[in-house]
């Protein structure tokens, strides 16, 4: 259950939270009407965890590793990322997820912090990363700050799959971040009821809803070798895409909902 987070952090050494490295000043200069949005999206979380039921299950393997202090990537599908923000709060040692560049990465930014989030603004490495018309992604600093904020004890929180796509498949970026960090991947599946599908997203998003239940369920450890390339870079992405996929259901599962691919 999710006391079991809480509890872990209980019996983990307090220590300062350790400054946040290479985060972009354009979270800080979002324009009014974007930040009042931002308010109301961050009201929504809070009104949404103020009144679910939570279920975690999995989260053994996670907290050994917290307790040991061992570097951490948690990966979950980029359709889920809104349903995943509340597990910032549940974490003793400093988190942060990646968002992007842009003014959508900007407000979410800021919608995350009060979770307990820092804020890495880079990109992913979909083909959008990847166009010389699109140079202030800098995915290549943004994986450089990732892996100073692990070697600095913090845990990084990212999707798996990135824009625009392909959906429910890993890219090499943060497989990449693992093994070159030494660090853990853990797979996570969230899932509420209810929950509403936003149409016309590539991503295949849902919007929890008040008053209801939320599973979460963490994966075991994926390890990828630190000379990891070509083909077993590929096969470690697919690891990835199963654990994830696995997790999704299971989370499904606990709630009694019929197990999507999503």
């Amino acid at each position: 259950m999710i006391k079991n987070l809480k509890n872990i952090s209980s019996r983990l050494p307090r220590r300062n939270r350790p400054p946040r490295i290479g985060h972009s000043f354009e979270a800080d200069k979002v324009a009014w009407p974007l930040r009042i949005i931002g308010k109301f999206v961050t009201l929504y979380i809070h009104l949404v965890e103020a009144t679910t039921q939570a279920h975690i299950a999995g989260d053994g393997p996670l907290n050994r590793l917290q307790l040991e202090n061992k570097p951490i990537v948690l990966l979950l599908w980029h359709g889920r990322n809104f349903q995943g923000i509340p597990i910032g709060r549940y974490f003793h040692r400093p988190i942060s997820a990646l968002t992007s560049r842009s003014r959508d990465g900007a407000i979410i930014a800021n919608i995350i912090k009060p979770f307990g989030f820092g804020a890495i603004q880079g990109s992913g490495t979909g083909a959008a990363a990847n166009k010389a018309t699109n140079p202030r992604k800098r995915g290549a600093q943004a994986f450089r700050t990732m892996l100073n904020h692990l070697k600095a004890g913090e845990i990084v929180l990212a999707t798996a799959d990135v824009p625009p796509g392909p959906v429910f498949e890993t890219g090499p970026g943060m497989v990449r971040l693992a093994a070159k960090a030494g660090a853990a991947i853990i797979p996570i599946g969230v899932c509420y009821k209810p929950e509403l599908p936003i149409l016309g997203t590539w991503d295949k998003s849902h919007l929890p809803l008040p008053f209801g239940q939320r599973a979460m369920v963490f994966g075991e450890p994926i390890y990828v070798a630190a000379d990891a390339t070509g083909e077993a870079l590929s096969e470690a992405q697919k690891q990835v895409d199963a654990a994830i996929a696995k997790a999704q259901t299971e989370a499904a599962l606990i709630l009694g909902k019929k197990p999507l691919a999503d």
